[in-house]
C-alpha cells in the first residue's frame, strides 16, 4: 500500500514552513536520521552527472568523497541504459570506477534547505541525510502527453518509456508499432524498434515543415547533431514518414488496435499493437523548485558556472533545458571544476555553453505542441489517469488549485507529473509547488521519516 504526503501528515507539518520546514529542514530534527558525509552530491548518474563526478574527482584530493545518487541500477540515464553505446560513454562510464565516486540506489525524497543535501532512501526503505559541501542536480527530463482520446488504452505508450521497455527486454517481434509524436527522441525509439524486430509502420511529427526546415538550415551550427540526424535518416529511410502529422485518437477493445491521424487536410487510420507517442521532453525541475531554485521558462536558472540562485547548489543537464547529451556533458565539467574550486577552469570551459543554450532554444521553438492538439480532446477524455479525471470536469476550473479541491487532479500516483504538464497546455493552469516526498512511499516509511515532526506537532 502507498501513500502520499498530504494525505497522511499532519497539517502543521505540511504547512508550516517557517517553523518545521520539510523533511530534514532547520527545526525538522535533520539529523534525527543516519547521516552520509561526503564533499559533493549529485542527484543523478545520466551524462551530466557523470561528467560531474569524474571531472571533480580529477581536479581535487583523492580523499574528497562524492557520493551519486540514482534511482537506476545502472549507470548513463535513460540515454545509455544499454551501456557505453560509443567512445564518449565509455570515457565517462570507466571515469565512474575511480575510487573516490561512490553510487548509492534509491530515491531522493526531499533537498534540505539548510545545507546543500537530501533526504534519500535506499530500495529496503531506509533513510538517510546525504549531505555535502556542493550538491549538483541531474534530475534529467520527463515525457510530455498532450492526452487526446483513447490516450489511456494499454499498448499506447511514451517514446521513452517505450524506448526504456525495449532496452530492458520487452519483446516486440513482429509487432506493429506506429510513432507519432515530436522530438529528436522518436528516432533512437524508432531504432530500438527495428532492432527489436518489431514492424514499424509510420513516422508521424506534428511540427510543421516549416519549423522543421529551419531547425535543418541552423542544424550545421550543430555537426556532431547533424551527423548523428544523417545516421538516423541512413537507416530509417524505408520506413513511411510524414511531417506536419499527429495522433487524433486512438481505439481498441480494452487495449490498442488502431490509431487515427491527421495532418490538417485528412485523417486516416493505422492498425497497430504498439503506439509510441509524446510532445518532445520537458525538464525534471521539482527537486529544484523544492530546494527554491529560481525556475523560468520551465527551467532552472543557472548562471554561467552553472550555479543555482542558491549558494553550492549546481543544476546541469536536462533540468536547465532539453538540449542532449553534448550539452549535459559540457554543463557538468563546468559544475564539476566549480565544485572542486577551479574557477578559472570552469570559466574556460564554460564558453562552450552559450552555443548549446542556442540549441535549447532550437529545439523549443521546433517542437513545441502546435494548436490542434490543444483543441482535439472530447469531454470524456482523461486527463489525470491516477485519478480517472475527464476534461469535462476539469475544463470550467479556473485555476490548478480549484482543479484539485475540486476534482483530485494531480493528487494521484504521479502527484502531477504527468497531468500537471498537460494541464498547463490545455488549460494554462500553473500547479502548486512541489511537496515532500517526492515518490511514494509505505505507511512505515513515512512514518519513520516523519517521526520526530509528529512528536513535535
Amino acid at each position: 500500500m502507498h501513500c502520499y504526503h498530504q494525505r497522511i501528515v499532519p497539517t502543521t507539518i505540511l504547512h508550516d514552513r517557517g517553523k518545521r520546514g520539510n523533511v530534514g529542514r532547520n527545526g525538522a530534527s535533520p539529523m534525527s536520521r543516519e547521516t552520509n558525509r561526503a564533499d559533493l552530491v549529485i542527484v543523478g548518474s545520466g551524462p551530466a552527472a557523470m561528467a560531474a563526478a569524474v571531472t571533480y574527482s580529477r581536479h581535487v584530493d583523492p580523499s574528497r568523497r562524492i557520493l551519486v545518487l540514482d534511482e537506476l541500477t545502472t549507470l548513463g540515464g535513460q540515454i545509455w541504459r544499454e551501456g557505453p553505446t560509443n567512445r564518449v560513454a565509455k570515457y565517462w562510464m570507466d571515469g565512474m570506477t575511480l575510487p573516490n565516486i561512490h553510487r548509492l540506489k534509491g530515491q531522493v525524497l526531499d533537498v534540505l534547505t539548510d545545507r546543500p543535501g537530501v533526504v534519500f532512501q535506499s530500495p529496503e526503505g531506509e533513510t538517510q541525510n546525504c549531505l555535502g559541501d556542493d550538491l549538483i542536480l541531474a534530475t534529467g527530463a520527463r515525457e510530455r502527453w498532450i492526452p487526446f482520446p483513447g490516450w489511456t488504452l494499454p499498448g499506447v505508450v511514451g517514446m521513452g518509456g517505450f524506448q526504456a521497455m525495449l532496452k530492458t527486454g520487452l519483446a516486440i517481434d513482429h509487432k506493429r508499432v506506429v510513432i507519432a509524436g515530436s522530438g529528436p527522441l522518436m528516432y533512437p525509439v524508432s531504432r530500438s524498434v527495428q532492432k527489436a524486430n518489431g514492424q514499424l509502420l509510420f513516422l508521424g511529427e506534428q511540427a510543421s515543415i516549416a519549423k522543421l526546415a529551419y531547425f535543418a538550415a541552423h542544424l550545421p551550427a550543430y555537426p556532431e547533431k547533424a551527423i548523428e540526424a544523417v545516421g538516423y535518416f541512413a537507416k530509417l529511410w524505408n520506413v513511411p514518414t510524414r511531417l506536419g502529422t499527429w495522433v487524433q485518437k486512438a481505439g481498441g477493445d480494452r487495449r490498442l488496435e488502431w490509431v487515427q491521424l491527421s495532418n490538417g487536410k485528412k485523417s486516416w487510420r493505422l492498425d497497430c499493437d504498439y503506439l509510441a507517442t509524446g510532445c518532445h521532453l520537458i525538464p525534471n525541475i521539482d527537486l529544484a523548485r523544492l530546494a527554491g531554485c529560481a525556475i523560468a521558462k520551465d527551467r532552472v536558472q543557472i548562471d554561467p558556472l552553472c550555479q543555482s540562485s542558491r549558494p553550492h547548489l549546481y543544476a546541469i543537464g536536462e533540468c536547465t533545458g532539453v538540449g542532449g547529451a553534448e550539452r549535459a556533458i559540457a554543463q557538468g565539467i563546468v559544475a564539476g571544476l566549480a565544485a572542486a574550486r577551479q574557477t578559472g577552469l570552469a570559466q574556460h570551459h564554460s564558453a562552450a555553453l552559450p552555443r548549446w543554450e542556442r540549441f535549447v532554444q532550437l529545439l523549443d521553438a521546433t517542437f513545441s505542441p502546435r494548436s490542434e492538439l490543444l483543441t482535439q480532446i472530447e469531454e470524456d477524455t482523461i486527463v489525470c489517469r491516477c485519478e480517472d479525471i475527464p476534461h469535462g470536469r476539469i475544463k470550467p476550473m479556473s485555476c490548478w488549485r480549484e482543479a484539485k479541491l475540486q476534482t483530485r487532479l494531480g493528487m494521484g500516483p504521479c502527484q502531477g507529473k504527468v497531468c500537471g504538464p498537460a494541464a498547463h497546455a490545455l488549460y494554462g493552469f500553473e500547479p502548486d509547488i512541489s511537496r515532500p516526498p517526492l515518490s511514494p512511499l509505505s505507511i512505515q516509511s513515512l512514518l519513520q521519516l516523519y517521526q520526530s515532526e509528529i512528536n513535535e506537532s
